[in-house]
């Protein structure tokens, strides 16, 4: 009678995975860090200067998803995983969570999808907030929508952020906004005209209660070399170059108050590449990472 059971379990499991497209991806590897950002970057408070640790870690996506013959698609994806592993682009490193949480569920037809997953989903005029619930996206010819919705907002979250989109040849427009942000409701328009290797961009933000940004930014591209500048009429700037080539990236970033971010990378093949990148808070990251 065992056997029997657990033959119909078996069956039951592999007809299920064979009728869903299951895909995983994620990163690995290991490295040493230094930091003297205090927090929640995985490493703890940092009580007298610099701290080091040596970082090994494994990032898991996995993804399942079924087409009806209706062409209706439900989806679902989250991710886990175990140690640490730096995040280069905002210089700390995160501790790599092993517990599964809330998963993503995704229902969507004729290039609209609805997305269902308790306090994650990013607000789409700062997605440092992500204490959404459900999202809207789609798209119709150039314009693209998304909406995203928190059914029980706290007093100082926002409840409904909403991102429009817009493409016509060379011209890009787009408008972010959001009901709460810092007690206000607060919106950011952006235009951009792409010409040849350089790309204009305009944008505003009335930065809810706090005084309007309007920032002019400039993006030029030569052959293995790429330059962009921004201003705004707030006295603030950020000034970037990068080079890439053979596998090689080198990445250099400033702003007007000398906060600078330097990255290194040098593609091996098959996935594997070596990292580095420091930065003026005297963060600095070096290891072997690979894809999959």
């Amino acid at each position: 009678m065992k056997h029997v059971l657990l033959a119909t379990t078996a069956l039951v499991m592999t007809t299920s995975l064979a009728s869903a497209e299951v895909s995983l991806s994620g990163r690995a590897g290991a490295g040493v860090a230094n930091t003297a950002t205090a927090g929640t970057n995985g490493i703890g408070t940092v009580a007298n200067g610099i701290t080091s640790m040596v970082w090994s870690g494994i990032d898991l996506n996995v993804s399942a998803s079924v087409t009806t013959d209706t062409g209706l698609t439900v989806s679902v994806s989250d991710d886990f995983g175990g140690g640490f592993l730096p995040d280069y682009a905002d210089k700390e490193v995160d501790e790599q969570s092993s517990n599964l949480d809330t998963p993503l569920v995704t229902v969507g037809a004729g290039g609209w999808s609805v997305g269902f997953d308790a306090d994650a989903v990013d607000d789409r005029y700062d997605d440092d907030l992500t204490g959404g619930d459900i999202s809207i996206d789609g798209s119709v010819g150039g314009l693209s929508v998304g909406i995203t919705y928190d059914t029980e907002p706290a007093a100082a979250d926002p409840g409904t952020s909403y991102a429009l989109g817009y493409t016509m040849g060379d011209i890009g427009l787009s408008v972010t906004g959001t009901d709460n942000f810092n007690g206000d409701a607060a919106m950011a328009y952006t235009a951009s005209y792409t010409m040849g290797d350089m790309t204009l961009s305009l944008s505003s933000d009335n930065n809810a209660a706090a005084d309007d940004v309007t920032e002019f930014g400039l993006a030029y591209t030569m052959g293995d070399i790429s330059l962009a500048v921004s201003a705004d009429d707030a006295n603030d700037w950020d000034a970037s170059a990068s080079f890439s080539s053979g596998g090689i990236t080198v990445a250099y970033a400033t702003d007007e108050n000398s906060a600078w971010e330097a990255d290194v990378s040098y593609a091996i093949g098959s996935g594997v590449s070596v990292i580095a990148a420091t930065d003026s808070t005297e963060f600095s990251a070096v290891g072997i990472e690979f894809t999959f």
